[in-house]
């Protein structure tokens, strides 16, 4: 089942056996925040500088708090942005029904023939 961005943090802080308020010290966040953000009670997501920084404390992987948060990585955005082609491909990829993982795969296929 797919958890909401304040249930995978709260559930790997608790598993790392990191306190509330000593996360929220490491992020630099407030712990009354990092709370209402842990309990979906935050209407507003974390930023992406801080979600990169519970995502090291955490060990998890900033793609997918990015994705639970609703968020695209400043860099993906940027990407889209540089190439007017990109969000063609990205449609038609989806029209296929390929996934990040499927596309990746084929991209490493097609550089393996070079």
């Amino acid at each position: 089942m797919s958890k909401t961005l304040g249930q995978r943090i709260r559930q790997t802080r608790t598993q790392r056996e990191l306190g509330l308020r000593e996360m929220a010290r490491m992020v630099e966040i407030s712990p009354t925040y990092l709370s209402r953000v842990e309990t979906d009670e935050e209407k507003n997501p974390p930023a992406e500088e801080t979600l990169k920084k519970i995502a090291e404390v955490l060990g998890e992987n900033i793609n997918e708090l990015m994705h639970l948060a609703g968020r695209v990585p400043s860099d993906v955005d940027e990407i889209v942005r540089e190439d007017p082609a990109m969000p063609d491909a990205l449609r038609a990829a989806k029209a296929k029904n390929i996934t990040g993982e499927q596309l990746k795969q084929l991209i490493e296929k097609a550089k393996a023939r070079r």
